[in-house]
């Protein structure tokens, strides 16, 4: 039995690493750790299943093209630049393997490539077998009995017969193969119309790529012509394709002997990166491969890991008195609860879990099929005290669910200190996931139980209370321990940065303040969306029997293949833009034609598209989110959905339904007060961003638009056409308004001309302008950027941060990029800020006074309330005060607040 070598190609494995399907990370310090945490998996996953008897990595190092490009100067020249957050993962990586003990091979000129033939070409044989950890395909030249490429991500061995079974070729033809295709990748040049499939089959006839040109006169006439014009170049492209396999370096094949990692030189490079899960298999490395200390090292992989866990189960009112008492001395414990259904306020309390203490939770069952409950009652009587007394601090994970779930059962949560999920968005608003199972692998390295395992999957699933309460137990203690464990993971590094107040006096304060919006719900017109509905219905009908008489024929118009067809190829329509596998005929394309033609299908396929995505995502699904024991629609508001710190909404998303069309104003009617003696209230910031842009900027001339309390487009306007306000045409207005908001967001020429389609020598002359007559927005533009860039984020007016590594990109489209994020980050991040405070003060306002308002819906810069209808007056004065009062700006803060008997009578 031959020993195997395996030489991992350390590029090629560390850029698969960086690009592979899997979340984002970070270490606690901040570093981009996702590369590195795939690599070492791969790596550790490598060494367990394939067992090497000799372990190394081949490197390029940085003139490694040197001796192709004196052969060919334009070799590789295009590839671009690795992304910015690679090198850094690149030279962790490097670091990592070194200390495994694992030798790094390179030479200075050669290719990581040159380096592997070399050594395989050396070394492989009756002895050994030489495994190249790769997919690469200028590999498989090499390939023979004793020389194999290894791909990690399929756990496969490609071999001889695996190549010409797959690929239809064998190693031997690879070189002629490259000779003839090229490589675009590589810009290398081939044969300008021959690709694999043409090169296998001339191949397989004549041989090789000099047989091929020696026969070009048996070729199509257009192949001859282009096999006899790469005549001169062919012994170039052979000799770039050709791997070098006698590189002068040192190496002793028993220095890659695989000894076992050095799990003493590691451990503190994982800890130090938050590798919990890779210090486990690191330990369980050490202890069967070297025995000596292995005990030692197992007891000290994680400090915050309990050698023992104790989950308890609390089934009898005697046991939950007793642990009862226990809370009352405890300064904060975790709470989470086990409920029939994600709508907080629709599902059934199933249980409620508690932990104070690492490794150590309380799992009260109150429903289950199988097993011995609590009574509700009981709960009440016992926690109730307890959950409500605002000294005792209550830690959660997402803990405005289970404050809405608790209050629906009478327990009206207080003294809410800490949310774990809050605190990962507000540490990292870029992390990819703040939910526990991402936060529990990623600071703790614990793998939870999967809310599967319990309640099954598809159409078998259960509600976990048809689950056995001792498993239930095991599940819920898991949620409230790992909880407790995340929050003194998460405290200090808010306490160590510079976001502690904005957690602490926003987005705490925030959590209740959603809690009761999501309880309070909105009541909803079912008739009328019903009506809606057949309407739509109807026109959706005509438009279909329209479009199919405009193209002549009836066709699947959902199908963008058969549109395209119709629009491209029997009706002549220029093609607008190319997605890799068609035409594209996205609404963009359809604007550009409806726009740019007078032919009938394209509006009336908008039109289609418009009118059937509103019916099916609101008309037909909004009835039938309504909560039956409320009657009511009680969507969800989340603090995590966008890293500018803008709330988000599902189940429905109210923000997205339309504003600017009449349909989706319409769909606003159904929104509407609980009876006849209520009204709904809606209060609007006016061009709430603008006005935080001119707080910014402080340019004059910007902020006496403000001050002058005109409508802020037309002034603009006039100030920049030189005309006075009343003589402003619409067409001037509409630019003034789309640089306005452009302006936050990059607004080019290209953008401007296309908004108002005109050219884009009249939108670069207009931005010319506006700049010119508001130098202090270019100006605040530039030193924001300076700003993000020196300290690696952009800031809002609150503490709010954002990393923008666009900015130090090499590449002009990232640092575009950057630019965009940095101004959005500040001025819409702190408008965000604004009606978050907002919302807070009016809550409390209500709290404090027990006024009969309601705060029912947030969307944007907008606030839905409910009050009664003679009360209306005055609380819209309440609400405008605390609006406009909540962070005071520079420049005047303008709210419009309308009432009326739906959300659209009230705008």
């Amino acid at each position: 039995m031959p020993r195997s070598l395996y030489i991992i190609d350390g590029h090629a494995q560390i850029y698969r690493a960086y690009y592979a399907p899997f979340r984002n990370l970070t270490s606690p310090a901040g570093e981009p750790t996702r590369a590195t945490y795939v690599f070492c998996s791969m790596l550790f996953k490598l060494i367990q299943s394939r067992k090497p008897d000799y372990l190394a990595m081949a490197l390029d190092v940085k003139d490694s093209t040197a001796c192709r490009r004196e052969i060919y100067p334009d070799y590789k020249i295009q590839r671009d630049p690795p992304p910015e957050d690679l090198p850094p993962q690149a030279d962790r990586i490097v670091s990592i393997v070194e200390a495994m003990g694992i030798p790094i091979l390179r030479k200075d000129r050669f290719e990581a490539d040159d380096v592997m033939a070399t050594i395989a070409d050396k070394y492989a044989g009756e002895d050994l077998d030489v495994y190249l950890v790769s997919r690469d395909k200028d590999l498989e030249q090499l390939i023979n009995e004793h020389v194999f490429l290894f791909d990690p991500g399929k756990d496969q061995v490609i071999d001889r017969d695996f190549l010409l079974e797959n690929k239809g070729y064998l190693p031997e033809s690879v070189i002629e193969l490259q000779t003839l295709t090229g490589d675009n990748v590589d810009n290398i040049p081939g044969v300008k119309g021959i690709g694999n499939k043409t090169a296998i089959k001339l191949l397989e006839k004549y041989g090789s790529a000099q047989a091929v040109l020696d026969n070009a006169s048996e070729l199509t006439p257009k192949q001859a012509e282009n096999v006899r014009a790469f005549a001169g170049q062919m012994p170039v492209t052979r000799q770039l394709v050709t791997l070098v396999r006698n590189v002068n370096f040192e190496f002793n094949l028993e220095d890659a002997v695989y000894r076992g990692l050095d799990a003493q030189a590691v451990d503190p490079v994982f800890e130090e990166l938050g590798f919990h899960k890779l210090r486990d298999q690191l330990q369980e490395f050490a202890s069967a491969e070297t025995k000596g200390n292995a005990e030692e090292k197992s007891q000290t992989t994680r400090t915050s890991t309990p050698d023992k866990l104790e989950y308890n189960l609390v089934d009898t009112e005697a046991e939950l008195e007793k642990l009862a008492k226990k809370l009352e001395n405890q300064d904060f414990f975790a709470v989470d609860t086990e409920t029939t259904g994600l709508n907080p306020v629709a599902a059934r309390l199933v249980g409620i879990s508690m932990s104070w203490e690492p490794g150590v939770a309380w799992y009260i069952p109150v429903r289950a099929a199988m097993g011995r409950v609590v009574s509700v009652d009981a709960v009440v009587k016992y926690l109730k005290p307890i959950l409500e007394n605002p000294k005792i601090g209550k830690i959660g994970q997402n803990i405005k669910y289970d404050i809405t779930v608790l209050r629906q059962v009478g327990i009206e949560v207080a003294g809410v200190a800490f949310d774990t999920m809050i605190a990962s968005f507000v540490i990292d608003a870029l992390r990819r996931s703040h939910g526990m199972d991402a936060l529990a692998e990623d600071l703790l390295g614990h793998t939870m139980i999967p809310i599967t395992d319990l309640i099954g999957k598809g159409k078998n699933q259960i509600t976990i209370d048809q689950v056995p309460v001792e498993q239930v137990c095991e599940y819920a203690c898991e949620d409230a321990d790992i909880t407790w464990r995340l929050a003194e993971v998460l405290r200090p590094q808010l306490e160590s940065g510079s976001m502690q107040k904005l957690f602490e006096e926003t987005e705490m304060p925030l959590v209740q303040v959603l809690a009761e919006m999501e309880n309070n719900g909105i009541s909803l017109d079912s008739a009328l969306l019903a009506k809606m509905a057949d309407e739509l219905a109807d026109r959706i009908f005509e438009l279909k029997q329209e479009i199919h008489k405009a193209a002549g024929h009836e066709f699947n118009i959902d199908s963008p293949k058969q549109l395209g067809n119709v629009l491209f190829d029997e009706q002549m329509l220029p093609v607008v833009k190319k997605t890799k596998t068609s035409r594209s005929t996205d609404a963009e394309t359809l604007e550009t034609l409806a726009r740019t033609t007078d032919h009938e299908i394209p509006p009336l396929m908008l039109e289609y598209r418009e009118i059937s995505k509103l019916k099916s995502t609101y008309l037909d699904t909004l009835p039938g989110m309504v909560c039956e024991k409320t009657n009511r629609l009680h969507a969800g508001f989340h603090q995590t959905g966008a890293v500018t710190g803008r709330l988000s909404s599902s189940d429905p998303n109210l923000q997205n339904i339309p504003v600017r069309t009449e349909l989706g104003r319409r769909i606003r009617g159904a929104f509407i007060p609980q009876d006849d003696q209520h009204l709904l209230i809606v209060a609007d910031y006016s061009q709430i961003e603008l006005r935080v842009l001119a707080h910014f900027c402080r340019d004059e001339a910007l902020m006496e638009a403000f001050r002058s309390g005109e409508d802020i487009h037309a002034a603009v306007a006039a100030q920049v056409n030189g005309v006075e306000l009343d003589e402003v045409t619409s067409e001037q207005r509409s630019a003034a308004k789309a640089v306005n908001f452009g302006i936050i967001y990059g607004q080019t020429s290209f953008g401007l001309s296309k908004a108002l389609n005109i050219s884009r020598v009249e939108a670069q002359d207009f931005i010319d302008r506006y700049n010119a007559r508001y130098p202090g927005i270019k100006a605040f533009i530039d030193q924001c950027v300076a700003e993000t860039k020196e300290k690696g984020y952009a800031e809002t007016m609150l503490g709010r941060r954002r990393e923008i590594p666009e900015l130090n990109s090499r590449n002009k489209q990232q640092v575009a990029q950057g630019v965009r994020l940095a101004v959005n980050t500040k001025v819409q991040g702190t408008a965000a800020d604004l009606i978050k405070r907002a919302m807070i003060d009016i809550h409390q306002a209500i709290k404090e006074n027990r006024l009969q308002l309601k705060m029912l819906v947030q969307v944007h810069d907008e606030l839905v309330f409910e009050s009664p209808a003679d009360m209306a007056d005055e609380y819209i004065e309440l609400v405008r005060e605390k609006m406009t009062g909540a962070i005071p700006l520079d420049v005047p803060v303008v709210v419009d607040i309308a009432k009326g008997k739906s959300w659209l009578e009230a705008k």
